[in-house]
């Protein structure tokens, strides 16, 4: 129903409007169930254009995987923008998978070296399989490789990619998927999941695991010799552990942060200034996000009509 170029398009009109003030985006509320490895996120957000209203209930419990469930359960509701009143009830971990990914696409557009060819993708899940789909919209990917966390992980998702791409892809090892053009990480990781030693001058990163203060993917001397952009700044500096914990440990301070994405895009902030430099985006995850593709999605699905209609009486 919802086509990747589509999904990245919306995304950056989205980082855009943020950026420019045409949003309402509260910062998440979230909490954390006693005797649980989990967490319950609420993303409520209105975006003045295109009309979408909405609000996303998400939960991420790290030991859901042992119990044959997913890590990520979400539900988006999206209402008349005019009204409120309810339009449609989604998927959220579809949205919130595709919308993170184009995200990275839209950044990887902006920052990666044009002449990037390869992408290293740490993890296996739906948001490493949806990494590959929408970068491979924005640069001409000749070679995938994946660090999984297991050998047998690995292997099959680069069957996958292989088989469902084109791209030749194949499992690998830490050193050299970090050492790629583009390098995606989709892990839950709590630590670090690659050496800075290990990324390559010229490299791009896209980051969207890690979304707490004390969780990350990335080592702090990488964070601290890379240009680094968010997804906001807000959320970048109440949530992203990946930042924090450096500025903790005093190898990097937040008004370092380039800009964020929306910024890039309106020439606010400048772009990569030459090909050694190392590039970094990372997201925490935005609800301006969810909320336009939320709205591009409903519009597919009145078009195509996709879906079951329900009506629900007061009475």
């Amino acid at each position: 129903m919802l086509d990747f170029s589509s999904v990245i398009d919306a995304v950056a009109a989205a980082f855009s409007a943020y950026s420019s003030g045409k949003t309402e985006t509260p910062l998440r509320v979230g909490v954390e169930p006693q005797g649980t490895s989990g967490v319950l996120l609420v993303m409520p957000c209105a975006v003045a254009e295109p009309a979408a209203l909405g609000a996303k209930i998400v939960s991420v419990f790290r030991d859901n995987p042992a119990r044959g469930l997913p890590t990520v359960t979400s539900t988006y509701v999206l209402a008349d923008y005019s009204t409120g009143a309810p339009l449609a009830v989604m998927d959220g971990g579809f949205l919130t998978a595709i919308r993170t990914a184009a995200g990275s696409a839209v950044a990887t557009r902006v920052l990666a070296r044009s002449d990037a060819r390869t992408l290293g993708v740490f993890g296996t899940g739906v948001q490493a399989r949806f990494h590959v789909e929408t970068i491979r919209r924005v640069r001409s990917l000749e070679r995938v490789l994946v660090r999984g966390t297991s050998p047998d992980k690995g292997a099959a998702f680069a069957r996958w990619i292989t088989e469902a791409t084109g791209v030749n892809a194949r499992a690998t090892s830490v050193a050299e998927a970090a050492a790629a053009d583009i390098v995606a990480l989709c892990t839950t990781a709590a630590e670090p999941v690659l050496r800075a030693r290990d990324v390559q001058p010229g490299a791009h990163v896209n980051a969207v695991g890690a979304f707490t203060p004390t969780t990350r993917e990335m080592p702090s001397d990488l964070i601290a010799r890379a240009s680094v952009y968010v997804d906001t700044r807000a959320g970048a500096l109440s949530e992203a552990g990946d930042l924090l914990l450096p500025v903790q440990e005093g190898v990097f301070e937040l008004d370092k942060i380039v800009g964020e994405v929306g910024e890039l895009l309106d020439g606010r902030v400048s772009s990569r200034t030459d090909e050694q430099q190392v590039t970094m985006y990372k997201s925490i995850g935005a609800a301006f996000l969810d909320a336009a593709t939320a709205h591009l999605a409903y519009a597919a699905a009145t078009h195509q009509r996709v879906g079951t209609v329900y009506k629900f009486d007061a009475e």
